[in-house]
């Protein structure tokens, strides 16, 4: 017959369920046979006593009267249900994948208070409470994080999924630090780190507070982030002042402008055929000079209004 499963038919259902009802060894079915013993002349008599005509088949069981009815039983209540669709039952699961029938599914019958535990009363007051208490619904809390925090939905959505919500809540409130940056941090550049092979999971909420704060003071460059929490990662107990210090620092305003300057002079040729037009490259260098040392939007303002100051 046809498979439903690899290696098991119908056929096999059916055996499945006289099995469990009638404790029965299993069906033998027409397909099957001649075989087993039973013989070509024996199945043609079995199919004239029963009447059998081309498209028909039928089973055999061989046990005691009682048991024998009760396995044909179920196993016609089987054929039945096949023409309905997929029964419902608990099936158990096979070693090759597949799976066979286990028992029913249990039914209101199975249904009764438990007898260990006195009866708790549901009064309208508790329940009016348990409203109140009730979590913020997902799709609520996505709203949240993108009305308050401007947040972009794919990363809202990030910091949902992951469970750092709470976290990315009180680093928001802690760190003064850009809300998109600390979502970022956390759903990108840390999940980043990790697919490196990098540890990440040393790095205390206290150190990630303290590297965000850095960055809401102006004391420390967006840009850093991935060199110092890798730092803090793979040397556990190191403070967060100390990595800054190991990775050069960020430097001032002032000092930045002089970087600028000091480019500016090494291309001057270059800037003044191109004028303006030289922004690019200029801050390609720069950037390879102050990358992690200094905020990226600092050093765009700078870049331009010292050229704008070299080319006037």
């Amino acid at each position: 017959g046809r498979e439903i499963q690899p290696g098991r038919r119908l056929g096999t259902e059916l055996a499945d369920r006289a099995r469990y009802w009638a404790e029965v060894g299993g069906l033998f079915h027409s397909d099957e046979l001649p075989g087993y013993g039973i013989t070509e002349k024996e199945v043609e008599e079995v199919k004239r006593a029963l009447g059998c005509g081309d498209l028909d088949a039928f089973i055999l069981v061989f046990e005691s009267r009682e048991k024998a009815e009760e396995a044909l039983r179920a196993a016609w209540e089987r054929a039945l249900e096949a023409l309905q669709g997929v029964p419902e039952e608990t099936r158990a699961a096979n070693p090759d994948g597949t799976t066979r029938y286990m028992r029913p599914r249990p039914g209101s019958a199975r249904m009764y208070p438990e007898t260990d535990v006195r009866p708790i009363r549901i009064t309208k007051d508790w329940i009016e409470k348990l409203k109140k208490e009730l979590p913020e619904p997902p799709e609520k809390t996505l709203e949240r994080l993108v009305e308050k925090y401007s947040l972009p939905r794919d990363i809202a959505w990030k910091l949902f999924d992951t469970q750092q919500l709470y976290l990315f809540e009180e680093l928001v409130e802690k760190t003064g630090a850009p809300p998109l940056l600390i979502a970022s941090t956390l759903t990108n550049t840390l999940v980043s780190l990790r697919r490196e092979g990098v540890p990440v999971e040393n790095i205390s909420e206290q150190q990630l507070a303290s590297v965000l704060a850095y960055i809401a003071q102006g004391a420390m460059a967006k840009e850093a982030i991935p060199d110092v929490l890798k730092l803090l990662a793979t040397n556990p107990g190191i403070a967060v002042e100390d990595a800054l210090k190991s990775l050069g620092g960020s430097i001032t305003e002032e000092e930045l402008r002089k970087i600028v300057r000091e480019v500016l002079a090494e291309n001057s040729q270059y800037v003044r055929e191109k004028g303006e037009r030289a922004f690019g490259k200029i801050m390609g260098l720069v950037m390879e000079k102050v990358r992690g040392k200094a905020d990226g939007r600092l050093v765009s303002e700078v870049v331009r209004d010292e050229l704008r100051k070299f080319t006037s």
